[in-house]
């Protein structure tokens, strides 16, 4: 051998190869890689270092990233909202829900109170959802 390095499709040629050589163990292989001059543990760092990186520019990372913060945003929503309604009465929410709608900024209120006029015919769920939701509304108004 020259010692010089084999590129990349000469080391998956040498990989193929020697992977198709079934009686060997991976220790065999290991040491025939060593011999060739390919060092495994390099190989492999490179590989998911390469992985890694291709992961992050990949089209669906930041879906990824923002489906999760999504559901950590929503879980942090509810969970509020279940304590601020824990315990409370039908009038005491339907209270809370007229007061939660007052405190949005002009056009969200107006836009809120118009679609959802008729919410005293709602159930305690759906006042409970309302509520997650302008929850969720007025923090994305009040985030930088």
């Amino acid at each position: 051998m020259n010692g010089s390095k084999p590129d990349s499709r000469e080391l998956l040629r040498r990989i193929a190869t020697l992977s198709s050589e079934a009686e060997w163990t991976p220790q065999e292989t290991q040491r025939a890689l060593a011999d060739a001059g390919i060092h495994p543990e390099e190989v492999t760092t490179g590989i998911v270092q390469l992985v890694t990186r291709l992961k992050k520019d990949s089209p669906f990372h930041w879906r990824n990233r923002a489906a999760t913060i999504r559901r950590e945003l929503l879980d942090k929503m509810q969970t509020r909202v279940r304590t601020e309604t824990w315990g409370l009465t039908r009038p005491q929410l339907l209270d809370k829900v007229k007061e939660t709608i007052r405190r949005l900024p002009a056009p969200a209120a107006d836009q809120y109170a118009v679609a959802f006029r008729k919410f005293e015919d709602a159930t305690e769920d759906d006042l409970r959802s309302m509520l997650e939701e302008i929850a969720l509304l007025s923090d994305l108004e009040n985030e930088p």
